[in-house]
């Protein structure tokens, strides 16, 4: 069953290549100023022990969720 959740709370690792060949790094910049932090993704579980999800919307990401322990104050 897949979730929800806001860009904001999303820790994004890599972008998922379009043609299913691999993934890119994302850096910390574009996530800043070309992810919509307010875009919804649908999430799914990649893997429980990593604690990774695939967040998908115009693009698919690998992502982790933001917890307590990564809030940047």
């Amino acid at each position: 069953m897949s979730k929800q959740a806001k860009g904001k709370d999303l820790i994004f690792i890599s972008r998922i290549r379009r043609d299913g060949s691999g993934v890119e790094m994302v850096e910390e910049q574009v996530v800043a100023q070309d992810l919509s932090q307010n875009e919804t993704f649908e999430i799914n579980c990649l893997s429980i022990t990593n604690g990774t999800y695939i967040a998908s919307g115009f693009n698919s990401y690998v992502v982790k969720l933001k917890g307590k322990d990564d809030a940047v104050s």
